[in-house]
């Protein structure tokens, strides 16, 4: 399994739409920045089975 994850949710959401991901699948989880400690807003995508062969073709 991997994660995407980004803080930018519609660049999320548009990978999502290439690889035919559903937007109901989308999580949020806020994310601490390494560098300051400061939660800042993030979205991810648990990716696992089939859909990792589609991050490979990409």
């Amino acid at each position: 399994m991997v994660h995407l994850v980004s803080s930018d949710k519609e660049r999320l959401l548009a990978l999502g739409r290439v690889l035919g991901f559903q937007p109901r699948w989308l999580q949020y989880k806020p994310l601490k920045d390494p560098d300051t400690g400061v939660r800042v807003e993030a979205w991810h995508w648990d990716v696992v089975g089939e859909k990792l062969k589609l991050l490979d073709a990409t």
